[in-house]
């Protein structure tokens, strides 16, 4: 049975070349050994006989009669022998840019938006560009405390991440609407209406109470 035999290393050449390979590490004459593997290349070749003398698919074969041979195969291969650590490297870790974030409810983008119109000239049109974003930061609060922000609260924020070259007039968002269907819907997603204590309104089992009949008694 399949279980009783050896784990196949590359399945796609099948067992008999496998068992080939086992076979070149028992012979010990070097110079046979040498002509044997080429056989065992060129077998393993039909699996694409189309690619058969192409110089980079009888590279690929090489490296793969060493991987089936556990890289355990002393022969003169026309390409460099490969290693494991080849075929599986070690990653290097990816850095990733953090910092901290004093209002973590607008987030970065937020912040890089504010340090630069901080930068530019005060003029009509920065002062208009930092008023959008102030809008931006009111929609964007609510959404992570759900609670309507103070218009002094987003303008004291801009002026700080902006080290006071942004300074808004708080009627600058008066008037401001907030978009409160997203928070709602979240809300409401886990199905069935909460009541104040915030448990459903049917038992908490998310399904729709059950309305009971009362029928006639047979005559």
């Amino acid at each position: 049975m399949n279980r009783d035999k050896t784990r196949l290393l590359l399945s796609e050449y099948g067992r008999n070349v496998q068992t080939m390979v086992a076979y070149l590490k028992t012979i010990e004459d070097r110079e046979l050994r040498n002509r044997q593997a080429e056989v065992v290349v060129a077998v393993m070749g039909n699996v694409n006989p189309a690619q058969k003398d192409s110089e980079g698919f009888q590279h690929m074969l090489w490296d793969h009669l060493f991987m089936i041979a556990d890289f355990d195969l002393d022969v003169d291969a026309p390409y460099p022998k490969p290693t494991p650590d080849m075929f599986a490297p070690n990653p290097r870790p990816v850095a990733y840019s953090q910092s901290y974030i004093a209002q973590k409810q607008y987030g970065a983008n937020v912040k890089r938006m504010i340090e630069t119109l901080a930068k530019e000239p005060r003029n009509e049109e920065r002062d208009e560009a930092a008023a959008n974003v102030a809008k931006y930061m009111k929609q964007k609060s609510f959404e992570y405390n759900r609670e309507f922000p103070s218009n002094e609260v987003v303008i004291a924020d801009i002026r700080q991440m902006s080290r006071g070259a942004i300074a808004l007039d708080a009627d600058t968002l008066d008037h401001t609407r907030i978009d409160t269907s997203a928070v709602k819907g979240r809300r409401n997603s886990g199905g069935g209406n909460r009541n104040g204590g915030g448990t459903l309104n049917n038992g908490g089992t998310g399904h729709a109470p059950k309305r009971f009949v009362k029928r006639n008694a047979p005559k």
